[in-house]
């Protein structure tokens, strides 16, 4: 079902919101993209879309936006809410393996969880990835210029993959 939206006739798909915390150049923001109802959420922000649709926009130093189109390569990661669907780290099957890794981005890095098929290696997988990637129980990590770096957890976290500097993965001593 669709709503006519647009005043040549074109019809624009149902939406609903996803309140998300994100990182980007510009520091920690926090906003509602506005998904396609039926669409998950992976598969939205791995679209070919160069810009996403934010509203409800509070940046990181306080100041308020209504909306924001905000640049997909201009996002590091981005912290979805526990409500929002996103396909499970912690689930595997023969087919796949979780791999504990450590992603290197400009500005920190984070360590967690990426499931990847059983017979891959993380090089391969993050060679070819061209999207976001789901990382698992996470630490992330940011550069604090005065201080130690500023370290939090996150349950799930997408990561761009074209913003990544290197991926390491963790393997016991």
């Amino acid at each position: 079902m669709a709503n006519e939206g647009a005043s040549d006739g074109e019809a624009f798909p149902i939406q609903r919101k996803a309140p998300v915390r994100l990182f980007t150049d510009s520091g920690w923001m926090t906003g509602t993209l506005h998904v396609p109802e039926k669409e998950p959420l992976l598969d939205f922000l791995n679209s070919d879309r160069s810009f996403f649709t934010l509203t409800e926009v509070a940046l990181q130093h306080g100041a308020k936006l209504p909306f924001l189109a905000l640049a997909r390569n201009a996002i590091l990661l981005i912290e979805p809410t526990e409500e929002e669907l996103v396909e499970s780290i912690g689930r595997t099957s023969t087919r796949t393996k979780l791999r504990q890794v450590s992603a290197l981005f400009q500005g920190g890095m984070i360590m967690g969880t990426l499931a990847l098929p059983a017979d891959s290696r993380v090089s391969d997988e993050v060679m070819a990835a061209s999207g976001f990637l789901v990382v698992g129980n996470c630490t992330i990590g940011l550069d604090a210029p005065d201080g130690p770096p500023a370290m939090e957890a996150a349950l799930t976290v997408l990561v761009s993959a074209a913003r990544l500097i290197g991926v390491a993965e963790m393997t016991g001593s």
